[in-house]
């Protein structure tokens, strides 16, 4: 340990950020002699950043500005495309048996449904990578808008589904506009969040998918009434109001989204300044290259890659498996019926929300990525194992309903810690090539585990779904020792960089670091300039985004 320690020092002394398994951080965040944050990414971070020439203060009201403008609109499309996506977990169970149901209506057969949840990340996997390119092409101002009507308009087109097909069809399409949402979102933080700043920022962004669980969850209730309104069932209905909902929030979307640092017309000369000189080597920016073929290789070719990946989509199935089918399971297992099983799904997903603001939060001040993934992971598992033998010994336990219920608040706990893996992964990729192929490929174990987790509950396993209660477990563990081996890949892999072009970070990334310093040279140049000058003299946001494209 100490001998990983000295050379992950050394390394983390040139810009690479490698993280260890102390226990220094967790709790609180280590300090120097001079009273400055002593973690790896505070040193990684002066190291590689120029000396402020800003106030604190100025700092802190642009991070307030980039959480209105930049936060706040990706939380609102990440919950609008959680709930058209999520959305058939609620509508299964409205008018259940009934000849109005989903199932009955479509003549769904065993395992249409499931598969009709998974299709969609089909394309959802295969468009990632092509997102974050047409992300950075158009930027997130006129990206998220565009998808965000295509998919409101194929959700709302679901409602006219007569059969399987129809079905298939419309969820199949649904992944191409929602592919970049999750990836594209992350990596738009990359452009205007330092890594310090990333965890709670994409705990909040994933915190959507609870609020969008939990608006989906009352929203059915309120809408399954409407059933035979219209000519319509119930569950066309829900596609109908939840599809117009994404096509009218677009508009606001596209007027208060940001571009970039360098060319958004949305903040003044001086926050653009700052927006761009507050990184340092190795950040993501507009000036980037942003494909690199060979980014493309090392990215595939790295250990931590599969590491990442693999640690993700472990957690990921779980956590899937568990937003798309908790109402069934307390309908099944726990003997609830449909509004309170739609109601309790609602109130679980309700109380995670905090959780997915303080836990990351917490990550951030500590600087800590490694403990504070695993302990939420290893505290879900008491769920799945109570489940577990709860439906192995149905006649035997004496174990209340009410009491199995609570246990799904054990189980979201793992949620908290998707956005501590991706602030870590995030904080290992150099440049906005790598933050493209990187951020995509672990994304993709989401995508991956969405098509696997529906097939964990199949009706045929109802009511107990042992099968997967018990592979639930065993992914959750896996998950923990594969996660624990990252740091001494990231290692690993610097070391041979630093063996093969004496530098611990990626060249490529040199190279874009030096071409983002005329950026920020003209900006600071052009702030010169308005400062000297008056009103009618002073260079108009056009130029600089002339001089810095």
């Amino acid at each position: 340990m100490l001998k990983f320690r000295v050379k992950a020092d050394a390394l983390e002394r040139e810009g690479v950020y490698i993280g260890d398994w102390g226990g220094r951080n967790v709790l609180r965040p280590s300090k120097n002699k001079e009273g400055q944050y002593d973690t790896s990414e505070d040193r990684i971070e002066r190291l590689n950043t120029m000396e402020p020439d800003w106030e604190a203060k100025e700092e802190r009201a642009l991070v307030r500005k980039l959480d209105l403008r930049v936060l706040f609109p990706c939380v609102v499309i990440y919950v609008l495309a959680y709930l058209d996506r999520s959305n058939l977990g609620n509508v299964k169970i409205l008018q259940k048996g009934g000849p109005d149901s989903l199932e009955t209506s479509l003549n769904l057969k065993n395992g249409d449904f499931n598969w009709a949840v998974s299709i969609a990340y089909f394309t959802v996997t295969a468009m990632l990578i092509p997102a974050t390119l047409l992300l950075k092409k158009l930027s997130a101002k006129i990206f998220f808008p565009i998808c965000m009507v295509l998919w409101g308009a194929i959700v709302m087109s679901m409602g006219a589904c007569s059969n399987s097909g129809g079905l298939f069809a419309a969820r199949f399409f649904l992944g191409v506009p929602e592919a970049g949402v999750i990836t594209c979102g992350i990596m738009f933080f990359s452009f205007w969040y330092k890594p310090s700043e990333r965890a709670i920022r994409i705990g909040i962004f994933y915190s959507s998918n609870s609020i969008a669980q939990a608006i989906s969850g009352f929203l059915a209730v309120g809408i399954d009434h409407l059933n035979g309104h219209g000519g319509l069932k119930s569950w066309q209905w829900v596609f109908i109001i939840e599809g117009a909902m994404s096509i009218f929030c677009a508009i606001p979307i596209y007027f208060i989204l940001l571009t970039f640092p360098e060319d958004s017309t949305a903040l003044s000369d001086r926050e653009r300044y700052i927006a761009i000189n507050r990184f340092g080597r190795g950040s993501t920016r507009k000036t980037d290259v942003s494909w690199d073929t060979m980014a493309f290789i090392r990215i595939m070719t790295r250990p931590s890659t599969y590491a990442f990946f693999l640690s993700y989509i472990c957690i990921a199935i779980a956590a899937v498996a568990q937003a798309t089918f908790l109402p069934t399971i307390l309908k099944s297992l726990m003997k609830f019926d449909t509004t309170k099983a739609n109601i309790y799904t609602a109130i679980v997903n309700i109380v995670a929300v905090p959780l997915y603001w303080t836990y990351p939060l917490h990550s951030d001040w500590t600087r800590e990525r490694m403990w504070h993934f695993i302990v939420p992971v290893a505290a879900s598992v008491p769920c799945y194992a109570v489940w577990t033998y709860a439906g192995s010994h149905p006649n035997e336990h004496t174990i209340s309903y009410i009491s199995m219920y609570g246990m799904a608040f054990l189980g979201q706990l793992l949620l908290v810690a998707q956005p501590v893996l991706l602030s870590y992964r995030s904080s290992t990729l150099y440049g906005a090539a790598e933050q493209a192929v990187g951020t995509s490929t672990a994304v993709a174990s989401l995508s991956i585990a969405s098509i696997i987790a529906p097939q964990m509950y199949p009706n045929s396993d109802a009511p107990y779904y042992l099968q997967g209660f018990t592979a639930t477990v065993s992914l959750l563990a896996a998950s923990i020792v594969i996660y624990a081996t990252i740091p001494f890949f990231l290692q690993l892999e610097a070391s041979q960089r630093k063996k093969k072009t004496g530098h611990a970070l990626p060249l490529q990334s040199l190279e874009d670091s030096e071409n983002s310093q005329v950026s920020a040279a003209a900006m600071a140049e052009l702030h010169q300039l308005n400062q000297l000058g008056d009103g009618e003299n002073s260079l108009k946001p056009k130029a600089v985004h002339e001089e810095t494209v």
